[in-house]
């Protein structure tokens, strides 16, 4: 048997603009005709370039904060507590060092940096202008504080008035020492709301997003985050936050942020005024809850999510002006369209830059794994910083360029009163758009749990009834026979052919539909509560396949989702990280009973999750069969 991941990847074909459709389309001749036909007509460029940045030897790695100067001087920030600069002819120097992880910055000048670092909101400064800071002011402190090795102050963003933004996260169980009273700052409460979970808020302000004026003053903005890697402003001043998926967090996505809000997670409520514990219910909290303006599912479209940033580049980073990117640590870069509905920002989300070793629509290097930060420079580039840290990525500094030269893309998707209209980035042929047959959608939604992320639940195909193509061959008019809030569509077209008979280089779209239209939506955005009886891998476990061919199909459709982010899909995994299944045959040495243990609690040391909350015991079965059958006996 030749694995399908195997033959989309020597085919050159992106695994991850097909990492879902086996799966909902049931049918896997039709799936295999689809990939035939990609890998069949090349694209005829590329579109972008991945290019590494070189860097000193002093220069470590573990990059965790990148921006430019008003200069073009870049600065990037390391989690070994340095501040680094490279001046626009490329000479590197050490700004600062003896900082606390510092994951964010903002930079006034050459000579005058801001940096959110554990303790406190931290101005840098080079009186002298030896380009070395020499002095040192804490702006703002007023958060609890302990020894745990997982908190952080994640930003870091500055508005119009000059008030900087960003979010303290969660405390994390994974850090078995004991906190007492005498080793914090700030008042301890360690008692547990709702069920204990893998993130915790027992000092004050641990899990809220805040907003810090410049004489230090600290005003609590929002609840309910997690840990929150990745902070931005959009171009008109709208806080957004792309929060880590796990307890009360069935996806990343991007979050938009408003005064009051919460967002989730319910161990930060604690710090909230008046609020009542004791009467607290998890139906209460998923009745707050503020679904993620754009869902970032969970596999798909990467499985921790970094710093989101707007092209504001005027059209030097190609045709997707003023839409968001973030890079993703399990080596993606997403890219996201909002728009705003009944009020409310929701949108869509797509590829941009994949997985796959042989990417047709990118050139250069291969795209890092720990991608957390991200920067538009003055030429028009986007710079990505990318650390080894939290367990299964890589350290360095990458640049992508675009070539000038247009890629067959979704561009974006809106909704409509009945359906969705795709934009394309290139005219595309009138046959292949006018069909409703080239257009697949689908629909899911997540659980709201303590538990450790979700599975996708209530999943539905939505028919097409009538595509209504434009006269330019630039978008479509999808009317749907059914149109619901509260769900993710998931949108493939993968059948679609330009002009000149290219296939799109990502034919996949999610939107998450929060609301319609007409302002109708549900409580819990795209979430609802698991009904009485409901397993955590879905509304029942699935029976086991009826023979060991039918359990190997089933776990790759299991692995292409939830495994290929890490264990890539050739099963090598990430140094430091992630199992390589090919290589290091002690992996695949262990019982099968030691390994459905693993893949059911989950490894935090090295960064995976606990899938007994995600997937079934049928399924950690049929995953475990196909790693099993398809890299066990590897040479």
């Amino acid at each position: 048997m030749k694995p399908l991941v195997a033959l989309l990847v020597r085919a050159g074909t992106s695994v991850l603009s097909l990492t879902r459709r086996s799966r909902l389309s049931r049918g896997g001749l039709r799936l295999s005709l689809v990939v035939l036909g990609v890998a069949a007509a090349p694209l005829a460029h590329a579109g972008y370039r991945i290019e590494n940045v070189p860097r000193p030897a002093e220069l470590r790695g573990g990059i965790v904060g990148v921006a430019f100067s008003p200069t073009g001087t870049l600065v990037v920030t390391t989690r070994y507590g340095e501040i680094w600069m490279r001046s626009p002819a490329g000479a590197w120097r050490c700004f600062a060092r003896g900082l606390s992880e510092p994951l964010g910055l903002v930079v006034e000048s050459d000579r005058v940096v801001y940096v959110s670092h554990r303790p406190e909101l931290l101005k840098a400064t080079d009186t002298d202008g030896d380009g070395r800071a020499d002095t040192f002011d804490a702006v703002s402190n007023q958060w609890g504080i302990s020894n745990n090795y997982h908190e952080f102050f994640f930003g870091l963003r500055s508005d119009a008035a000059g008030n900087f933004l960003g979010v303290i996260s969660n405390s994390s169980n994974g850090d078995k020492l004991k906190i007492t009273p005498e080793e914090v700052r700030g008042q301890l409460d360690e008692r547990p709301l709702l069920d204990p979970t893998g993130q915790y808020s027992s000092l004050p302000l641990r899990g809220w997003a805040v907003q810090i004026a410049p004489d230090g003053k600290i005003t609590p903005l929002a609840s309910g985050f997690r840990q929150a890697n990745g902070v931005g402003l959009s171009p008109t001043g709208e806080l957004f936050v792309n929060d880590n998926q796990g307890d009360y967090k069935p996806s990343c996505g991007l979050l938009h942020v408003a005064p009051g809000d919460f967002h989730g997670h319910v161990s930060s409520l604690r710090w909230e005024p008046g609020f009542d514990a004791k009467t607290f219910t998890i139906e209460q909290a998923w009745q707050r809850y503020k679904s993620p303006a754009v869902v970032f599912p969970h596999g798909p479209m990467g499985v921790s999510g970094g710093e989101p940033v707007w092209d504001t580049t005027g059209g030097k980073f190609g045709p997707y002006a003023g839409q968001v990117f973030a890079s993703d640590y399990g080596r993606i870069v997403v890219r996201a369209s909002l728009e705003k509905v009944a009020g409310e920002w929701q949108g869509a989300c797509y590829p941009f830059l994949g997985r796959n070793e042989t990417a047709p629509y990118h050139t250069g290097e291969k795209l890092l794994g720990g991608g957390t930060r991200n920067a538009f420079a003055p030429d028009g580039s986007l710079y990505l910083g990318a650390t080894a840290g939290w367990g299964a990525g890589t350290d360095g500094l990458q640049r992508v360029v675009w070539d000038g030269q247009v890629s067959p893309e979704i561009r974006d998707v809106k909704l409509t009163d009945r359906g969705f209209r795709i934009a394309f980035t290139r005219p595309l042929s009138a046959a292949t758009l006018a069909a409703a047959a080239n257009f697949e959608v689908n629909r899911f939604r997540y659980y709201y749990q303590a538990k450790y992320g979700s599975p996708w639940v209530d999943e539905a195909r939505v028919a097409v009834s009538e595509v209504r193509p434009a006269a330019d061959g630039l978008s479509a008019e999808l009317v749907l026979a059914e149109l619901k809030p509260g769900f993710v569509y998931e949108l493939s077209v993968a059948a679609l052919r330009t002009t000149d008979n290219q296939p799109l280089a990502n034919p996949l779209a999610y939107y998450t539909a929060n609301r319609l239209l007409n302002g109708e939506r549900t409580v819990g955005g795209t979430t609802r509560l698991p009904r009485p009886g409901e397993t955590a891998g879905g509304a029942k476990d699935e029976p086991a396949a009826t023979s060991p061919a039918a359990l190997v199909a089933n776990g790759e459709k299991i692995y292409r989702l939830y495994c290929v982010p890490c264990h890539q899909p050739d099963g090598r995994g990430i140094p430091g990280g992630a199992a390589n299944f090919r290589d290091d045959k002690t992996r695949l040495a262990k019982t099968d009973a030691e390994l459905l243990k693993t893949i059911a609690e989950g490894n935090e040391l090295k960064g995976m999750p606990a899938f007994g909350a995600i997937a079934n015991a049928s399924q950690r079965k049929a995953v475990l069969a196909y790693i099993r059958a398809t890299f066990g006996d590897a040479k």
